[in-house]
């Protein structure tokens, strides 16, 4: 049976064939797409809907055909090359669909390109040995796609490596603000991944997050990030407050909470203590102190407070002072005073009553010295006054020299000293009431002068860092040269041995570095590779059909 219909010829197995294609493509583009949407969308219903009622018109007009399809023998209108076609599509695309959303990684480079470090490997051993999981959490903006797929190459390798012990999930701040409220501040100052324990229930350790900036060395920054997650709370930095110390709490400008954040943000933890009380108990400095920070104390210590310090030194313990200059009677290490003889005999270090003028290097006057010259022999200065970047210096503000001991019962030596041209002013009674400064060469030291330095007893551990300057850690001066950070968390790096624990150095590459194409080039890839171009060819088979039905 045929009816012509403007020069087409319409016969039943014409329209049972084209039943089949319709519903052959319309079944296959269905599940193809329910499995790329994880769901079910009206577009998906519409094609899947198509596919049926063209199989159901196939079985219908050709019912011969279908059941020879069925049974795997050849069919007279060619349906069984037609689905057979349309069968690899769905396959492969499937099958695509599939390995594109696991995280399978293989490195198949001769010089494991793809390969993470063995530093890298070690970090991960100890991490798998953590009872508890940890989450990679990634905030990106919809204007950040090709950056998250980037960094998304790497966290996949850390998913892959620890079977999911270390996994990643992405936020959207504009899509989950309740969420990403806790992190707003860190995402305005451009940190967007951080580094979280996880709880038996999923949630987050809050109190254990770490940001994460991503240099664009993502391994180097994943896995010092892991370091400090691994290592957070197994350094405890005791603030004294028993001295008159600024607070490690407060916002103000002259009190330290921009530094005391530093210190928990990388993981360690901080804590206050009164060491006059514990003089006047008896008592001793806790067990579990990395380091004790004295910093701006406005009198000087007793004999009994110094005897708390020293018995803390002697079990191995590291102490942080930075001094400063008050014009007053009892003066935080003055001369002949129970810490500075103390220091003086025991670790080669003292701070002299004087107060250093460098017109040569300084900030607003000669009393704001910057730091001239830095040795860069040791963990402190090492990331000091760094050639073309001048923010890593120092800038003290009425900061007192220090001397140190030719023949130093422990080792010791500078971290800071002035320029040549500097001098320590003796006269302090002309410096505090007229302003007036200039060098005596009968009473005053030329430069230069040390400005910070430090002590290393081998036979007990102890560690010392003197700085003769203390608003250099408060809150209004921390930040501004950053090198003023720099040499306070150094110094508490060296101190408690945290440095070492997050030191990450990344292996050398053979040839070019890692490059991760995006999901997006891969769907894009995939697209053509495998529906695009079937696709086309078996539409261009359609039409020869179609034409040829017309002769």
């Amino acid at each position: 049976m045929a009816r012509i219909t403007g020069g087409i010829t319409l016969t039943r197995g014409g329209l049972g064939q084209a039943g089949s294609v319709i519903g052959g493509v319309g079944l296959v583009s269905g599940l193809l797409g329910l499995l790329w949407q994880g769901g079910f969308t009206p577009a998906i219903g519409l094609l899947l809907a198509a596919g049926a009622g063209g199989l159901a018109l196939w079985a219908t007009l050709l019912p011969e055909d279908a059941r020879a399809f069925l049974r795997g023998r050849q069919v007279r209108y060619s349906t069984l090359s037609i689905f057979s076609t349309l069968l690899l599509v769905g396959i492969v695309g499937l099958t695509y669909i599939l390995v594109q959303r696991q995280v399978i990684v293989a490195d198949m480079t001769v010089d494991s390109r793809f390969t993470l470090s063995p530093e890298t490997m070690t970090v991960l051993q100890t991490a798998l040995r953590s009872p508890q999981k940890i989450e990679i959490t990634g905030f990106y903006y919809a204007y950040q796609v090709l950056q998250r797929e980037i960094d998304d190459g790497y966290f996949q390798l850390y998913e892959s490596l620890t079977g999911g012990h270390i996994y990643r999930r992405y936020i959207n701040p504009t899509e989950e603000p309740g969420f990403s409220a806790a992190y707003m501040d860190f995402i305005a100052q451009g940190y967007n991944v951080f580094l979280s324990f996880v709880n038996d229930d999923g949630t987050l350790r809050q109190e254990t997050t770490i940001p994460l900036a991503i240099t664009g060395r993502q391994e180097a920054d994943i896995t010092k990030g892991l370091r400090q997650l691994l290592v957070s709370g197994a350094f405890v930095v005791y603030f004294d407050t028993g001295l008159g110390e600024p607070d490690p709490l407060s916002n103000l400008q002259q009190d330290l909470s921009i530094l005391n954040n530093y210190l928990r943000t990388n993981g360690l933890v901080t804590q206050s203590l009164d060491v006059a009380a514990l003089a006047a108990a008896g008592g001793s400095i806790p067990a579990d102190a990395s380091a004790v920070m004295i910093v701006q104390p406005r009198r000087d210590m007793t004999a009994a407070e110094v005897a708390v310090l020293d018995a803390y030194l002697r079990r191995g313990g590291s102490l942080f002072i930075a001094a400063d200059v008050f014009f007053t009677e009892d003066l935080f290490l003055k001369d002949g005073g129970p810490l500075n003889e103390y220091l003086w005999q025991y670790y080669g270090l003292r701070l002299r009553q004087e107060v250093v003028v460098d017109p040569t290097a300084s900030g607003q006057t000669p009393l704001d010295p910057i730091s001239a010259a830095v040795f860069g022999n040791n963990q402190i200065g090492q990331n000091l006054n760094i050639a073309g970047q001048p923010q890593t210096a120092t800038q003290f503000r009425l900061a007192r020299a220090i001397e140190l001991n030719e023949n130093p019962p422990v080792t010791n030596g500078s971290i800071i000293m002035t320029s040549p041209e500097a001098w320590g002013e003796t006269d302090w009674q002309a410096l505090s009431q007229l302003n007036a400064f200039s060098f005596d060469p009968a009473a005053d030291r030329r430069g230069p002068l040390t400005t910070a330095a430090w002590a290393f007893d081998e036979a007990t551990g102890a560690k010392v860092v003197l700085v003769g300057d203390g608003d250099f850690v408060t809150n209004g001066f921390i930040i501004s040269p950053q090198g003023n950070a720099v040499l306070a968390l150094d110094s508490l790096g060296w101190m408690t041995g945290y440095t070492e624990a997050v030191e990450f150095q990344p292996a050398a590459l053979l040839t070019t570095p890692v490059l991760f194409v995006d999901s997006q080039t891969l769907d894009l890839i995939g697209f053509l590779t495998v529906i695009l171009l079937p696709g086309a060819m078996l539409a261009l088979a359609a039409a020869i059909y179609a034409r040829r039905l017309r002769q």
